[in-house]
């Protein structure tokens, strides 16, 4: 009878957990005014966000991360989701994750150090920025300026 007990009042749990995981909703951006803010779209191949690119002739933003880097976990939390990064990259840029997990036939092209790696291309498929390493919210900043500034220097 005990057992019997203890499987019921588990059962019960992981209905409740579930429910409640169903009905969590994702957070959501919102702005000043109260209007959602639209999140960052990441493409998670290097082929779909370079296409991406080229149809709305913008650079690419490609970031490089890894399982368990406490510093690609850091940038997640403190850099992208920071609100004039996430504003600057949906206007201007096309976002682009990618990991050695799922993109290991891309990666194996790149020559990557350190994780995480920040690179940005333009459409015509050059790279024009690369820094490595934890990039907070205001050095990113000045590599999205950078690369804006010297696409314009090559038009």
């Amino acid at each position: 009878m005990n057992r019997f007990m203890v499987w019921m009042g588990l059962g019960s749990l992981l209905v409740l957990f579930s429910v409640s995981i169903a009905s969590a909703e994702m957070p959501r951006y919102v702005t000043s005014s109260g209007v959602p803010e639209s999140p960052v779209v990441w493409h998670e191949t290097l082929e779909a966000g370079w296409q991406e690119s080229r149809r709305r002739d913008v650079p690419m933003v490609i970031y490089i991360t890894s399982e368990n880097c406490k510093y690609c976990d850091a940038m997640k939390r403190d850099t992208w989701c920071e609100r004039t990064v996430r504003q600057r990259l949906a206007r201007g840029f096309v976002a682009i994750r990618l990991n050695p997990k799922r993109n290991s036939a891309t990666l194996s092209r790149i020559d990557v150090q350190t994780y995480p790696t920040t690179l940005v291309g333009i459409p015509e498929g050059k790279i024009i920025g690369h820094r490595k390493g934890y990039q907070p919210p205001a050095a990113l900043h000045g590599l999205l300026t950078e690369a804006k500034n010297r696409r314009l220097l090559r038009r």
